[in-house]
């Protein structure tokens, strides 16, 4: 029928059947989902498809703020500020009738407990070794002492936020490692309570969600949620011009010619929690300049950010200066809000920090010092042709000032497995580096972190760290983050404000990409023309 634009007409929430994503949507690049486990999710993919099925107890929203109306916990409280944390859930159940209760989130923090240094969380918001005593008050209600005071605020956000129910009642009569074991398996996750259930994977090809009809939560407006696996931008491209996505995430170079593809539109996200950062080795000792901050901030100081975010993002996106975002500027130092950091796009300063590190010219142009060549190999993950010419372009102005990158690809779980095997084995590499709510950074700078794969160590920074996290207000956070943008424990450098194309029957996709990692697929719907003779 033909529906003119009248109040009769007007757009109403639909169905719409299958919706197929690519993975990555949000991220710089897509690979694989390999876990469904919230307790085992290691990488930013794995992570957001635990969370459709086990969310936990806080929702950090794009302002970095507690979203009460997202979250399972219902309330939290520090009666003693800041060693004792009172906490009551929402009515909520698990898909077989069961009711969530304070004994499965304690079961998930057993689970951590067991596990110990190989729980992927290890170390962020203090878990599991800060906590005391986990104490349950009543089904809907349970208190955490803590083994010391600390900031409340970075508890709140880095450690309960981490934290959510799992269903003790169905796994507890498995051993971990058998839990570990069918962490890819998705007749294993029959139980969740979050939004959605896994139906099926297939390694390579894809994975397929459908609603929780039992889920205490908005309904869904769709009968199958598809994870397509793909190798580079492209073919997600292709897929949303063709109909067979129903959105991509598309690469800086290709923007211009999708803009007026037929049958799409443009979606420009908030910049993700996730940053672009060279990941250094400094326990290889073939790359030992890394550990001379000098060296590091000239090669923070050669990277044209500005000119990153013009070419690459079409100035849709942001520079780093540190392991904090831009915007929301909720948690930044006041001289950082006034765009005054330690370090910043000066090449002519780059080279007199290498000449104060005793580094000469030599013949090439390559700095060197005592026969060594300021060189190193830099890791890339394959497929991604945006990361790739921004690798170019760091490159670029890495020679321009006398340092050498040579750039070798491959998958992303290689790197990862290359990261995590010897020393001597990588001397640096690609590797999304998550933001915390509330960005102390315990996890991925303090000495011996769980998540500090490059070995970085530097007393001031523990101070500090510890600083941040024990001791109340935001001058010590904001006195870390002024040393860690000086020190570049990683060389940061610009990450774009995601742009995607969706398919026109598709809505909510900017709503369905929180910055955090978390995913909200209840706010995809589909567009129906309500009329007289619908």
């Amino acid at each position: 029928m033909l529906c003119l634009t009248t109040p009769a007409c007007a757009d109403q929430r639909g169905d719409c059947g299958t919706i197929v994503l690519p993975t990555g949507i949000g991220e710089s690049s897509a690979a694989d989902i390999t876990s469904f486990n919230p307790v085992f999710a290691g990488t930013a993919y794995n992570g957001e498809a635990s969370l459709l099925l086990f969310p936990n107890l806080l929702w950090i929203n794009r302002y970095a703020q507690i979203d009460w109306y997202r979250s399972i916990a219902s309330a939290v409280s520090t009666p003693d500020q800041g060693k004792t944390y009172d906490v009551t859930l929402r009515p909520w159940h698990w898909s077989d009738g069961v009711p969530v209760t304070s004994q499965d989130v304690k079961y998930y923090l057993d689970l951590a407990n067991e596990l110990g240094p190989e729980w992927p969380g290890y170390g962020g918001g203090g878990l599991p070794t800060i906590i005391k005593s986990f104490n349950i008050i009543s089904a809907t209600q349970f208190q955490v002492v803590l083994t010391h005071q600390v900031n409340p605020e970075w508890f709140i956000y880095n450690g309960l936020a981490s934290l959510g129910p799992v269903p003790k009642h169905v796994w507890d009569k498995y051993t971990v490692d058998q839990i570990f074991q069918a962490q890819s398996s998705p007749s294993f996750y029959d139980v969740v309570d979050g939004p959605l259930k896994i139906q099926r994977l297939d390694i390579g090809l894809d994975a397929v969600f459908v609603p929780n009809p039992a889920y205490d939560g908005p309904k869904m407006h769709f009968s199958r949620l598809v994870f397509k696996f793909l190798e580079g931008d492209g073919a997600a491209v292709q897929g949303a011009e063709s109909g067979d996505m129903d959105a991509a995430m598309v690469a800086a170079d290709l923007i211009s010619t999708v803009k007026n593809v037929p049958g799409v539109y443009p979606v420009i996200l908030q910049e993700t929690s996730f940053q672009n950062s060279i990941l250094l080795n400094f326990k290889n000792p073939a790359v030992g300049f890394f550990n001379d901050v000098r060296v590091r901030q000239a090669m923070e100081d050669a990277i044209d950010q500005d000119t990153m975010v013009k070419l690459f993002f079409q100035g849709a996106g942001a520079p780093a200066y540190g392991p904090f975002l831009l915007q929301p500027d909720t948690f930044l130092p006041p001289a950082m809000r006034a765009g005054h950091f330690p370090v910043g796009y000066d090449p002519v300063k780059a080279r007199a920090l290498l000449a104060q590190a005793g580094y000469t010219p030599g013949p090439d142009g390559i700095a060197q010092k005592h026969g060594q060549r300021l060189s190193f190999v830099f890791l890339l993950s394959a497929g991604s042709g945006a990361l790739e010419e921004m690798t170019d372009f760091i490159q670029d102005d890495f020679r321009k000032v006398g340092i050498e990158m040579k750039v070798r690809e491959m998958d992303f779980n290689q790197i990862i497995a290359t990261m995590q095997g010897p020393a001597s084995g990588w001397e640096s590499g690609a590797l999304g580096t998550p933001v915390e709510p509330y960005p102390t950074g315990e996890a991925d700078y303090e000495t011996g972190a769980f998540q500090n794969f490059g070995g970085y160590s530097d007393p001031t920074m523990d101070k500090l760290i510890n600083a941040s996290v024990n001791e109340p207000g935001l001058q010590n956070l904001f006195n870390y983050e002024t040393y860690a943008s000086a020190q570049q424990p990683l060389i940061f450098f610009a990450g774009p404000n995601p742009f995607l194309i969706v398919r026109n029957r598709l809505h909510g996709m900017k709503d369905f990409v929180n910055p955090a990692g978390d995913f909200s697929p209840d706010q995809l719907y589909c567009t129906v023309q309500k009329g007289p003779n619908a």
